[in-house]
């Protein structure tokens, strides 16, 4: 929608997920994020389905709890674009030093290292037996997809893009799993049947 001046804002459709509940329901998200069209349709869809990148509520309700999109303040979707490209960037840099590129890690690590200077947490404490346990939690989504980004470079966690014929999604690798290729065991039988029919069609021509 457009606001004063010509800034054009988004908001979440009605509601509005709290930033503990998305990054569980989707732990690659960074990668959903840099992939996302940067026009207002892409950048609408996303928010409605994960929230608003900026917004930081003064009192956060439950973790997966929702709060009303109109109870929120507009974001300009000139932060969306900007994160969008940061993000695409820095993951496509990534991507290169993961295929063999060095030449890239410093770039990487300048930009990063910018990003994550204005990552913000909020520290807290609760009860376990008798004392307490000091935590952090990222103030804003954005922070918090910044932070996967780094744990994925940082080896802590591991988001492949899943090869099968007509997916394509990141899912997170688990350390269990440290060979798995699929994000689910129809796409590994789909990329089977894929693999086969290929070797059929080539003694069919005699290749």
């Amino acid at each position: 929608m457009a606001g004063r001046s010509g800034c054009r804002y988004t908001a979440p459709g009605t509601t509005h997920r709290t930033r503990n509940s998305s990054l569980p329901r989707q732990p690659c998200l960074h990668r959903l994020l840099a992939d996302c069209p940067p026009h207002p349709d892409g950048i609408l869809q996303f928010a409605g389905r994960y929230g608003l990148l900026a917004v930081s509520l003064p009192r956060a309700p439950e973790p997966g709890c929702v709060v009303r999109a109109d109870a929120l303040p507009p974001e300009p979707l000139d932060i969306w674009r900007r994160e969008i490209r940061a993000l695409r960037t820095c993951t496509d840099l990534w991507d290169a030093i993961a295929g063999g590129n060095r030449d890239a890690t410093d770039l990487l690590n300048r930009k990063l290292s910018e990003k994550l200077a204005g990552v913000r947490f909020q520290l807290t404490a609760w009860p376990d037996g008798g004392r307490f346990r000091l935590g952090y939690r990222p103030a804003k989504l954005i922070d918090a997809i910044w932070q996967r980004f780094a744990e994925e470079i940082a080896g802590v966690i591991q988001c492949p893009r899943c090869p099968a014929p007509k997916c394509g999604r990141w899912f997170l690798r688990s350390a269990a799993r440290s060979d798995r290729l699929y994000c689910s065991h129809a796409c590994r039988m789909r990329a089977s049947r894929s693999r086969f029919r290929s070797r059929s069609g080539d003694q069919i021509f005699g290749t």
